[in-house]
């Protein structure tokens, strides 16, 4: 066996171990707590997960900024009540159902949004969530208002619904994965580039910007129904501008345009949200966007970029050369130094507003 031919091999193991390592742990979990609300938080995680990795499609692999995913993650739950309460449709085909009918949706508000690029797309997602969501709350006749919409449950009993949601995880992710490395992954990461040099190269633009769109939308939906038949309701909550920061402070803590690094993020986020509940829940969006500018300013590939990097050349931990795919989403073309601080300012602005206003 030739050298070259040994270091393709232990890669290959590495990523493999990568990926058995920790589902085998997450499988083994039940088996070795019988904590209930342990179990509970890692549900969650797994979902969650689902919900990060849909995000990171869209802005992760083609650069595109959303900040209204919230809009198809609390819109696939809606849909699941409603087809459950009404048309006594099975759980199991809510899934799909609400995953399709936010693919459809993401079409109505991808078509006017996408031609924006930068901030003006991530306030124009923004604002069709908190559109909806606002829709929501001013028709309980038919939505319940703040009280929300209850939901018989997709599984019976704690353990069940997190061997559910852990295989439901593995399966979208994978999914995802593929869609973004194997079948996508040359025009979304020209995209993501430089789109004038995709355009010149004869690369779609807009169809390809769509595509990730409507994907993301896709498997946000099954995430969000699942998340509705686990609680066994759902609520305007899930609608709101701290969930549709929660993907994103999960991609950049776990390290963008990765698919994995989000879900790495989203059992850190979680843990984190859950397990200190009382004491930070109610400074949740500013610890997002603490986090946010605390990664991209320190550790720019987030923490599966930084793993990767320390197993190269422990010295590539403390390299500032690298940008944020973030900042360059939203700042366009300049100095990283001056988009930094141009993003910092614009997150924490924005999380003052957003407290003064409750």
């Amino acid at each position: 066996m030739t050298s070259k031919a040994r270091s393709g091999f232990r890669t290959t193991t590495l990523k493999l171990l990568t990926w058995l390592v920790p589902l085998a742990i997450l499988a083994l979990i039940p088996s070795l707590t019988e904590n209930i609300y342990v179990i509970h938080i890692l549900i969650l995680a797994n979902i969650y997960a689902i919900f990060a990795a849909s995000w990171d499609l869209i802005s992760g692999y083609t650069g595109q900024v959303s900040l209204g995913h919230a809009l198809f993650f609390g819109g696939g739950g809606y849909v699941s009540a409603f087809l459950a309460m009404w048309y006594n449709v099975p759980p199991s085909i809510c899934l799909l159902i609400s995953g399709a009918l936010m693919a459809i949706i993401s079409l109505v508000v991808g078509v006017p949004c996408l031609r924006l690029s930068g901030p003006y797309l991530a306030i124009a997602t923004l604002a069709f969530a908190e559109a909806f969501r606002s829709i929501v709350i001013a028709l309980p006749h038919i939505t319940r208002g703040d009280e929300g919409m209850p939901l018989r449950a997709l599984i019976l009993g704690t353990t069940p619904n997190y061997y559910a949601s852990l295989v439901l995880m593995l399966v979208l992710v994978i999914i995802i994965y593929l869609i973004a490395n194997r079948y996508f992954r040359l025009p979304f990461i020209a995209v993501r580039e430089n789109e004038a040099a995709a355009r010149a190269s004869g690369i779609n633009v807009t169809k390809y910007r769509l595509l990730a769109f409507t994907l993301s939308a896709f498997f946000a939906g099954i995430a969000g129904s699942f998340y509705a038949f686990y609680r066994m309701a759902i609520t305007p909550e899930e609608l709101s501008i701290d969930t549709s920061f929660m993907p994103l402070t999960m991609a950049v803590i776990g390290g963008m345009g990765t698919v994995t690094g989000p879900v790495l993020g989203a059992y850190i986020l979680v843990v984190l949200t859950e397990s200190l509940r009382v004491i930070i829940y109610r400074i949740r969006i500013l610890i997002y966007a603490a986090l946010t500018v605390a990664f991209i300013t320190l550790m720019p590939g987030g923490i599966l970029g930084a793993l990767r990097g320390l197993a190269k050349r422990p010295s590539s931990l403390r390299s500032r050369s690298s940008e944020h795919p973030l900042l360059a989403a939203l700042m366009g073309q300049g100095k990283s130094a001056t988009r930094a601080r141009a993003f910092a300012g614009f997150v924490v602005w924005s999380t003052y507003f957003l407290l003064f206003s409750l």
